[in-house]
């Protein structure tokens, strides 16, 4: 036989050297969550270290030693949440979820950011007049209330965040701000705090400058927290759409920043780290535009977060995510959080096309010429365009590379969509001296909607579309010209688009979410001065206002608006204050008719919750559903936590009724009932938050269902006086039943209307 070959050797010696090493144990990030802290709202600064020091120990024991335990922990949450976040083994995870004391342990996950006319829109203004009887009014803008935001950070230099006319800040404030990269605070924005360990154990490395600071380099936390709680500022637009003041609903708050998100996603350490320090720095509000993937309350960060923040007072709200119209997507569904949908406003953005036949054709854009000389321009199809060793398919697409910029100079190019970007398709044209842009839809089901485009754009439709190429096919000098203005009060809305999430309720379906819908389509509001409003990489443009939809835009509006309840109610609870939201919701268009979807389909509660927020009536509702601290601690033990469990989350020591409440009992403003056969009760309490009355109430009955309630009436003859009522649903006969069906209750003095919706999941349904 011959001698072994060198690659066969070195084969042989790096398995052997494989099978006499063991191989190393994957180490991942993971959340260690113990409940709450027994020091009292103020610890010393010996408490945090022996709250520190009991961190090392715990992992230290599972690490069999306290060293190694120190150099694995990078977060220890010292002030309202008691836990720590620190890199380990699966083993190790495992462990330590049997300790005593240790409520759970869960792997840190990524989770995604959901992204003038508004407030008008809403009742606060009318026709850019404040009139006396606003909520803004009487709540003095939400003067001095203090609004935290959980996102990217903050553009501190918008004016958005001027202080101009503000007084001292409140001296219940303990916040600061971190000035690395030359971020400054100010009377109006006091607080800009950045969380980054979460990322910096997931990438193993230590972190460059781009990661320490409060600065927001993409835009998204700046825009969410303008529109919570941002100044007065006119002239605020996106290349002249939407022109007009920009403001938060709470243009006299304070606000905070907390970044605890790195585009595009957040991990569940540093939210939990950002909630922490919220609230000990003293905010009234926490407003979380970032929806997490659903799982159990207490393994997951904003759940947990929220859950602290609202036993301190504060009120969280949350978006329900973008992931519609998929029933059973919404998120942030833990029901001490108010949960929030988007929908339109009655704004549009037309930007249209006139063909040299004289012929209009309808488009949309956020870039169009506003004031159009009306003169004509050539107008050449891509594919006729395309740069000589370019295919068809990448011209009629305007790929990058494409166009030809011989044939493109001074015309309007009439482009597909498809593949690429329909924005970096407007960079190809310009980049090759076009004028101007056509975008054409492929499919008639396709949506047209605005975008930032480059240069003058009009997004048609399909059907729209061939008649444009089969003018250019049929004309020897084709020709066009692009215009349009931003146009309000004539469209119908509210409209739920198809991107926002829908209901059941995936964890508790006993609890319907959303909670409420609010402006969540094509908002204006401030912008990072680091990033271009389309996102590409390619946009060097730098816009100080930007237009963006979703339900990270939504959460805000809410948060605005509680900004002035708060103000004006500062002795309602955080379920109160949701109450009074939810049962003066409307759930009818500008235009008398119900909501709809964006095909003009019905839509209900499961789509919008209490349904569409409107703030003036929301100050004086008469009656709310109130919760306290110890009702969702009951709700606990009804999904399935013990007395034990439940007793690390608040100081003192908690015992679970020895009659768990039924889960359809919790005192929500909204009644579901996910799986009917037969009958079921419920029981509500209401409070009064008005003057004296008698309330009688009405039922809008599910098709197939009976609804009864007891008593019928109820009187109130003093403030904060409370009666109780029971609802009794029935199914009508037998059939084929599992469609949900929708009605409403509503109890009323004449004054006051208290809204409620009902949801009903029947097994059995005669129809």
């Amino acid at each position: 036989m011959g001698t072994m070959s060198l690659p066969l050797v070195l084969l042989s010696f790096i398995l052997f050297s494989v099978t006499q090493h063991p191989t190393l144990a994957l180490k991942q990030s993971y959340v260690v969550y113990l409940g709450s802290h027994s020091h009292g709202a103020e610890p010393t600064s010996v408490d945090l270290g022996r709250i520190t020091d009991s961190h090392h120990e715990l992992l230290g024991s599972c690490m069999g030693s306290k060293k190694k335990a120190q150099e694995a922990i990078f977060y220890s949450y010292t002030h309202h949440i008691n836990g720590f976040a620190a890199n380990l083994e699966e083993e190790e995870a495992a462990e330590l979820s049997k300790k005593p004391g240790v409520v759970s342990v869960f792997l840190n996950q990524k989770h995604e950011l959901k992204t003038t006319r508004s407030w008008e829109f809403l009742g606060l203004e009318r026709n850019g007049e404040i009139p006396a009887d606003s909520l803004w009014v009487k709540a003095r803008f939400g003067e001095d209330i203090i609004i935290g935001n959980i996102d990217t950070g903050v553009w501190p230099e918008s004016e958005s965040f001027n202080d101009h006319g503000m007084g001292s800040i409140p001296s219940k404030w303990k916040g600061y701000c971190e000035p690395n990269d030359d971020v400054k605070c100010n009377r109006k924005l006091i607080g800009a705090r950045y969380f980054n360990k979460g990322v910096e154990a997931e990438l193993g490395i230590p972190l460059n400058s781009t990661y320490q600071t409060a600065r927001d380099l993409n835009g998204h936390g700046t825009h969410t927290l303008s529109t919570a709680g941002g100044a007065f500022v006119g002239g605020a637009n996106l290349f002249g759409s939407a022109y007009g003041a920009a403001k938060g609903g709470s243009p006299n708050a304070r606000v905070a920043a907390y970044k605890a998100c790195w585009f595009p996603t957040c991990n569940d350490v540093d939210v939990l780290a950002a909630f922490d320090a919220a609230i000990h720095d003293g905010v009234d509000i926490l407003s979380v535009s970032a929806a997490f993937r659903s799982r159990d309350y207490f393994l997951d960060s904003i759940a947990i977060g929220s859950f602290h923040a609202v036993q301190n007072g504060i009120v969280v709200v949350c978006s329900g995510g973008n992931e519609g119209p998929t029933l059973g997507s919404v998120k942030n569904t833990a029901p001490w959080i108010i949960n929030v949908a988007a929908s339109t406003i009655d704004r549009d953005f037309p930007s249209n096309v006139m063909l040299g036949n004289n012929k209009l054709l309808k488009g949309r854009s956020f870039y169009t010429n506003i004031s159009p000389d009306e003169k004509f321009y050539p107008l050449v199809y891509s594919v006729d365009a395309r740069a000589v060793n370019a295919s068809a398919s990448n011209a009629q697409i305007c790929s990058v590379g494409s166009l030809d910029l011989k044939k493109v100079k001074g015309k309007i190019v009439f482009c597909m969509v498809g593949v690429n970007e329909n924005v970096e398709k407007s960079w190809v044209v310009a980049q090759a001296g076009g004028v101007g842009m056509i975008l054409s839809d492929r499919q008639s089901t396709d949506y047209s909607f605005p975008e930032p485009h480059f240069l003058p754009t009009s997004h048609v439709s399909a059907f729209d579309g061939l008649s444009i190429l089969l003018y250019i096919h049929t004309t020897k000098y084709p020709v066009a010209y692009i215009y349009g203005e931003t146009e309000v009060g004539k469209v119908a809305a509210p409209i739920m688009p198809t991107f926002s999430s829908r209901g059941p309720n995936p964890i508790t379906p006993e609890i319907l979410k959303p909670d409420i819908t609010a402006p969540g389509v094509q908002i204006l509001a401030a912008y990072s001065g680091a990033a271009g409003p389309t996102g590409l990489e390619l946009d060097d443009r730098r816009v100080p206002y930007s237009i963006i939809s979703g339900t990270s835009m939504s959460c805000p509006h809410v948060a605005g608006i509680i900004g002035l309840l708060k103000k004006i109610h500062p002795e309602w609870s955080p379920s109160a204050i949701r109450s009074a939201i939810m049962t003066t919701a409307r759930t009818r268009t500008n235009l008398g008719q119900n909501l709809v979807n964006e095909t003009l389909g019905e839509t209900n509660p499961l789509s919008y919750g209490a349904g569409h927020i409107w703030p003036n009536r929301a100050m004086d509702p008469g009656l709310v559903y109130d919760l306290t601290n110890t009702d969702y601690l009951n709700f606990l033990c009804s999904i399935g936590y013990n007395s034990t469990q439940l007793s690390t989350f608040v100081e003192k020591k908690y015992q679970c009724p020895s009659n768990p409440m039924k889960l359809l009992d919790l005192n929500y403003p909204s009644i579901i009932v996910p799986s009917l056969s037969g009958k079921v009760t419920v029981t509500r309490t209401l409070k009064n938050v008005g003057t004296p009355a008698t309330y009688t109430v009405r039922a809008e009955t599910p098709t197939g269902i009976s609804v009864k309630v007891e008593p019928k009436r109820l009187k109130f003859e003093k403030i904060n006086e409370e009666k109780t009522f029971k609802v009794t649903l029935e199914v009508k006969g037998d059939g084929e039943g599992g469609d949900y069906v929708f009605g409403r209750l509503i109890w009323s003095d004449g004054e006051h209307y208290v809204r409620s919706p009902i949801v009903v999941n029947a097994t059995t349904l005669h129809m």
